[in-house]
């Protein structure tokens, strides 16, 4: 699978430049962006977001959190690899959300990315989420508007969603099945039910082909 990666800068020159779009649930929200955040109805469910076929032999289930370091490093690097490499066979990688909370960006971001899946599709969640990890160190509500504009989702959709916890039913469910896996820490790594210890390409490849074989 070849990736198209595309750098997002979203820096701002000065705080001047930035524009209150609002407050919701007690959180304020900076950014440029002139739009009046909506208290949306909480979504219960949503599929996990996959990469691969429908009906995969092999599912390899990933539980990150969008604030972790670790998670930004072997998304962007090992699982990368492994969705390269394996993209002619038969395995799925599906996302599961798992904050631990590393920050409040956990929640906000993976709310961000579940907006632009339930309103869009898998592949512009997966565009987020690869631009979200690339710029994890500058987090920023800014930054969130900017990714969603950059990729051609609403970014006020977005922030109402980012900001007022649209999804947190779906992540918490989430969570909820990594720790019935076995999941303790992110990233977690999950094989056709088999959790793999060490969240590395060389230990996730040879799960894989042993499921394959």
């Amino acid at each position: 699978m070849s990736h198209t990666r595309r750098t997002y800068l979203t820096g701002l020159s000065t705080a001047a430049a930035m524009g209150l779009a609002g407050c919701l649930g007690g959180t304020t929200v900076d950014t440029s962006y002139d739009c009046t955040l909506a208290d949306r109805d909480p979504v219960a469910s949503l599929p996990q977001p996959t990469q691969g076929p429908a009906e995969a032999g092999v599912t390899v289930e990933i539980y990150e959190d969008f604030a972790c370091p670790a998670c930004r490093d072997f998304a962007l690097g090992p699982l990368d690899s492994l969705k390269d490499d394996y993209a002619d066979s038969d395995v799925a990688f599906q996302h599961y959300d798992f904050p631990i909370p590393v920050s409040e960006w956990s929640d906000h971001v993976a709310n961000a990315a579940r907006s632009i899946q339930d309103v869009h599709d898998d592949a512009l969640f997966f565009e987020f989420s690869q631009a979200a990890y690339e710029n994890q160190a500058e987090y920023s509500w800014q930054l969130i508007g900017d990714i969603a504009d950059n990729i051609g989702a609403d970014p006020c959709r977005v922030l109402s969603d980012a900001s007022g916890g649209t999804y947190e039913q779906v992540i918490t469910a989430n969570r909820d099945t990594g720790i019935e896996r076995g999941v303790e820490a992110t990233p977690g790594i999950v094989a056709n039910g088999q959790l793999i210890e060490t969240p590395t390409y060389r230990a996730v490849s040879n799960a894989i082909d042993s499921l394959l074989d």
